[in-house]
C-alpha cells in the first residue's frame, strides 16, 4: 500500500515536468513492430480511444518523455507508440502517464490492485479520498444459432475503487457502497441529493467530501 500512496503522491508534480531522457522500444517476439492485426474483424475498439495522442509518460526508471503519438491498448493492457508508422511498446515499462484526449487530460498509473488484479488504473480524482477506475477490455467469439461464422466483440468492464487512510476498497456507483467504504462520511453522503448513479455523480460527491 505505501507503494500506491508514493505512486500519487509523485502525481502531484511528475505531469508538469519534462526531463531529457533516454528511452526504447521493444517489438514483439519476433522482432518485428506491432500491428492491429489481432484485431481485424472485431467488432469495438480495443483502445481507449482510438486516435493517436500527445501524452506525459513517467517510465519505471523515473526518466520523462513527452511523446506526439501513444496509444492505450486496454486488452492487453500496454501503452503503445508510434513512430514512422511502426508501432513498439515502452520498455522500461510504463509507471504513469498523461493522454491529452479531445475530451480532456486523462491520467493512468501502474498498480497493483485488489485480488491481484494488476495493471493501469485511471486517476479521476486526487485527494485525502481518491477515486480509481480499472477498465477491462477482452475479445470474445460468438457463433450465431445455427452458423458455422464465428464473431469477434470487444467486451468492458468496469470496476471503481476507494483510496483513503492508507486503505484501498472496491466501491459501487450507490450511496449505500459508497458508505460502507466511507463510513465516517455518511453524514455527508446523505446530504447529496442526486441519485449517484453514474460516474460523473459519483465523482462530483467524492470531490466536495475532499
Amino acid at each position: 500500500m505505501k507503494n500506491i500512496i508514493t505512486i500519487l503522491t509523485l502525481l502531484l508534480g511528475i505531469f508538469g515536468y519534462q526531463a531529457k531522457a533516454q528511452y526504447v522500444f521493444i517489438p514483439d517476439q519476433t522482432g518485428k513492430p506491432l500491428t492491429d492485426a489481432k484485431y481485424e474483424n472485431v467488432t469495438g475498439s480495443p483502445y481507449l480511444v482510438e486516435e493517436w495522442t500527445n501524452a506525459e509518460v513517467k517510465l519505471a526508471d523515473n526518466n520523462m518523455i513527452k511523446p506526439a503519438e501513444v496509444r492505450y491498448d486496454m486488452v492487453s493492457d500496454k501503452l503503445l507508440f508510434r513512430q514512422e508508422n511502426k508501432v513498439y511498446e515502452f520498455f522500461p515499462k510504463v509507471a504513469a502517464f498523461t493522454l491529452f484526449t479531445k475530451s480532456g487530460k486523462r491520467t493512468f498509473l501502474l498498480k497493483n490492485g485488489i485480488n491481484n488484479d494488476n495493471g493501469y488504473y485511471e486517476l479521476l480524482n486526487n485527494g485525502k479520498i481518491t477515486l480509481l477506475k480499472k477498465v477491462k477490455k477482452v475479445v470474445l467469439e460468438a457463433k450465431g444459432y445455427n452458423s458455422a461464422n464465428v464473431e469477434k466483440l470487444i467486451d468492458e468492464s468496469k470496476k471503481y475503487y476507494i483510496l483513503n487512510d492508507g486503505k484501498e476498497k472496491e466501491v459501487k456507483l450507490n450511496k449505500n457502497s459508497l458508505v460502507s467504504v466511507l463510513p465516517n462520511y455518511k453524514a455527508q453522503i446523505d446530504l447529496y441529493k442526486g441519485k449517484l448513479s453514474n460516474e460523473k455523480d459519483f465523482l462530483e460527491l467524492i470531490t466536495s467530501l475532499n
